[in-house]
């Protein structure tokens, strides 16, 4: 798995499920001024949710309801996301990562994406569940997770049209980085009002040579986060005291 983060490598699912743990132990010690921050996994949403009607929106709504469980690591209790600013869905479609944000406090959705192919595309809602897009789709679950579990901000959700996020950085045929800029996005997003400071150039080499460094950046911030429970060995291994 962590032999995705390699230069060249199409970087897996299994890595930015790491990097949500990794983030969400994070939000533990944020600043009480900032904005509360939520990361789901990949397996929130598996791809039959997305392309079928078998077994109805119930069969979809159970499992997403044991996806978000299962993320949020709540024991007995359901997560509510009353608490919570911002949510983020990883998305990978068609082996291309970007990502979904739920703002929650001041409602709005967006879509932050490095393919600049997509940058122009509309994001299309239909009343038929498959033909919508992709970010529709899971909008409809979230909004009636919320609903189920009380949370008054699902009305202003439910009423928000998915909106593309500017990314002057975004890049050209590239297909083996997304999963790195999907990373750095979710690591830096802090709120549709708040400036944009992911580090960046919009040029070409000089991005590349960023992208590269947070390669190895994220695999040691990975191996080294507290959430690890392979770091009390990895320290043994490394004689770190």
């Amino acid at each position: 798995m962590f032999k995705s983060l390699n230069v060249g490598n199409e970087v897996s699912d299994g890595i930015i499920d790491c990097w949500a743990e990794v983030l969400n132990f994070q939000e533990k010690r944020k600043s009480r001024e900032a904005y509360s921050r939520q990361f789901f996994d990949t397996k929130v949403v598996f791809p039959w949710m997305l392309t079928s009607e078998e077994g109805g929106v119930e069969a979809r709504m159970h499992k997403f309801r044991l996806g978000i469980k299962g993320a949020v690591n709540s024991g007995e209790n359901v997560p509510d996301f009353r608490n919570q600013d911002i949510v983020f869905f990883p998305i990978l479609e068609h082996k291309h990562f970007y990502l979904l944000v739920f703002e929650l406090r001041d409602p709005g959705i967006y879509v932050v994406d490095n393919d600049k192919a997509r940058q122009g595309q509309l994001i299309e809602d239909s009343v038929y569940y498959l033909h919508k897009d992709t970010a529709y789709k899971i909008k409809d679950m979230f909004v009636q997770y919320l609903r189920e579990v009380g949370n008054p901000r699902a009305e202003g959700i439910e009423y928000c049209n998915t909106q593309r996020m500017s990314v002057p950085w975004a890049t050209t045929a590239n297909t083996t980085d997304c999963g790195v800029f999907l990373m750095r996005h979710m690591e830096c997003y802090m709120g549709k009002n708040k400036s944009f400071k992911y580090g960046f150039s919009t040029s070409g080499a000089r991005k590349m040579a960023e992208v590269r460094k947070l390669r190895k950046r994220y695999a040691a911030h990975i191996l080294c986060s507290e959430v690890n429970v392979l770091l009390p060995k990895i320290k043994q291994d490394c004689r770190i005291e």
